[in-house]
């Protein structure tokens, strides 16, 4: 979802700050990252992420990244 608000497939956050968002624990989005980085759908790197795969990362929520946020961002086709 944060992609859907910036341009281009960067997306500039730190471990730190991704966890206060999800009110994680760092460890867990490192982790979270590492697994998403195998699968080839992201590479990260210190305060940078870029999505690799974006249709694989909506294909891995199993409808968790919901309608409205496709519809509302023209991805409905995806």
């Amino acid at each position: 979802m944060v992609q859907d608000r910036v341009e281009g497939n960067k997306i500039y956050l730190t471990h730190e700050f991704l966890a206060t968002m999800l009110g994680a624990q760092r460890p867990g989005v490192t982790t979270a990252l590492q697994m998403l980085e195998y699968r080839g759908l992201v590479h990260a790197k210190r305060g940078e992420i870029t999505i690799i795969d974006r249709i694989g990362m909506i294909q891995l929520t199993h409808g968790a990244y919901g309608e409205e946020e496709q519809s509302h961002f023209s991805l409905a086709s995806v």
